[in-house]
């Protein structure tokens, strides 16, 4: 059996890393881009007499950011003030600061801005300047200490292995703390490198998880509480710096076992395509229909995330209804091109319902005469025929003719209020070829990635 020895690292992650790491240019451009924001920033505060600091936030000011992330967390900590201030007030200052930069206005517990140039991109974060986290304090307020926390207890060398974890869990498609891919965040990344030690011997460990396994780096949570309070969780653990909270919270059971199941075979077998400057999906040709709902809309007005969010959760509502109504789902996935077209997709066994019904009656010996008459009267009523299987009466009767195109073009009129309030029209369309459906090239792409293939490093074994 081929596996990787404990501890050590092998060809394949020395390969990886040299692909993943940052390199100094990428790094002094950023920090460059950085100086610029910040400069204009604090001299706009200075001329208002505003009393605010400018910290680098995030994977670089953590120095666990991957090469392909042109992208950093500036946060402005305001002190003297409140919540309610930073809520009405910061998004005005900030781009008043900021005017002369190309920037958007996003939203999340608060405005914030981003800020984007050739490539770049800072989000600008505004936020209260505390001495510690408050219980009831916003989320974005243990950021700064989980920067600190990182950047006092990481070693040098556990940086790469950061690197490598993160590139891992995104090439198997669970990195994101964001609640339509519901996986790993990079702080948890970070957390389980410093708890285990290194990339390998963090995947050896959780490929030994069992569900409610607590992981406290620090030894000061209340393991009581926090079962109780994240009953729902696969894993807990222990936020350092805020001991109440579960930093694994956003981690669903299916990127839990994908975790458990891509860990157990990389061990087996090391190979590139786990991680995500590498990994690929290969097409599975079975001849399965699909079905795609197409929505166009104003969506660029809105958080990317935002718009996510709201497809995962249709997509789930969609996929209850269909296995309601007894169609043989066998995925679904959605896709937003960060514009104005949104797109679901279901792959099915198949798009049309069995002819017939098999429906299971009341047992010989324990039914009465009426109960077994009253079956066998509503199977003749419904011009179906009866039978008995072994100790029990079975009816069959014809179907109702429909098919999932016509439900889910029902669900898609009543519906409505489900998808983002941005959508102006919806088609929906039957697909038996993706090749050759009339659609974009990285819709076609997307079809094809995600209902009729498998990730590499499942066939690769």
């Amino acid at each position: 059996m081929e596996g990787q020895e404990e501890g050590k690292t092998s060809n394949i992650e020395s390969e990886v890393l040299e692909k993943i790491r940052p390199t100094k240019l990428q790094i002094r451009v950023l920090g460059l881009f950085i100086k610029t924001i910040k400069d204009k920033i604090n001299e706009c505060m200075r001329t208002r007499r505003i009393d605010a600091i400018v910290e680098e936030e995030g994977s670089y000011a953590k120095g666990t950011l991957l090469r392909d992330k042109w992208e950093v967390d500036l946060f402005v900590l305001f002190r003297n003030t409140s919540d309610d201030w930073i809520s009405l007030h910061s998004k005005d200052l900030l781009t008043e600061c900021l005017k002369n930069l190309p920037y958007l206005i996003k939203y999340s517990q608060h405005p914030y801005i981003t800020v984007s140039f050739m490539g770049l991109e800072a989000d600008i974060v505004p936020a209260l300047y505390i001495e510690k986290p408050r219980k009831k304090g916003l989320g974005v307020e243990r950021t700064p200490f989980h920067t600190k926390y990182i950047n006092y207890k990481l070693e040098e060398y556990q940086k790469d292995e950061v690197r490598l974890l993160k590139s891992f869990l995104k090439g198997i498609g669970i990195y994101g703390a964001e609640s339509y891919i519901a996986g790993f965040s990079g702080y948890l990344s970070e957390l389980l490198i410093l708890y285990y030690g290194n990339f390998i011997n963090t995947i050896y460990n959780i490929s030994r998880w069992r569900k409610g396994i607590v992981i406290d780096i620090e030894g000061n949570g209340d393991y009581k509480k926090l079962k109780r309070k994240y009953k729902n969780s696969t894993i807990i653990v222990v936020d350092p710096v805020d001991p109440e909270r579960n930093v694994a919270a956003s981690v669903s059971e299916k990127s839990y076992y994908y975790a458990l199941l891509a860990s157990k075979l990389y061990i087996r077998k090391p190979s590139k395509y786990y991680f995500h400057i590498y990994s690929a999906n290969k097409k599975v040709s079975l001849g399965l229909p699909s079905i795609i709902i197409r929505c166009k809309g104003r969506y660029f007005d809105r958080p990317p995330q935002d718009i996510r969010g709201r497809l995962k959760r249709i997509a789930e509502s969609f996929e209850s209804y269909l296995k309601q109504y007894n169609y043989n789902l066998l995925r679904s996935s959605f896709y937003f091109d960060d514009l104005e077209n949104i797109y679901l997709g279901f792959l099915f066994e198949d798009t049309n319902k069995p002819k017939t019904e098999v429906m299971l009656g009341p047992k010989i010996e324990k039914c009465d005469a009426d109960s077994a008459a009253n079956f066998i009267k509503k199977r003749l009523n419904e011009n179906g025929f009866i039978f008995t299987n072994g100790d029990s009466l079975k009816g069959i009767s014809p179907r109702k003719k429909d098919n999932a195109v016509s439900l889910i073009n029902k669900l898609v009129k009543e519906q409505k209020g489900l998808f983002p309030k941005e959508t102006e029209e919806c088609n929906v369309v039957l697909v038996s070829d993706p090749e050759n459906v009339m659609l974009r090239e990285d819709v076609k792409k997307w079809i094809v990635d995600s209902l009729y293939s498998m990730p590499a490093w499942i066939i690769d074994i």
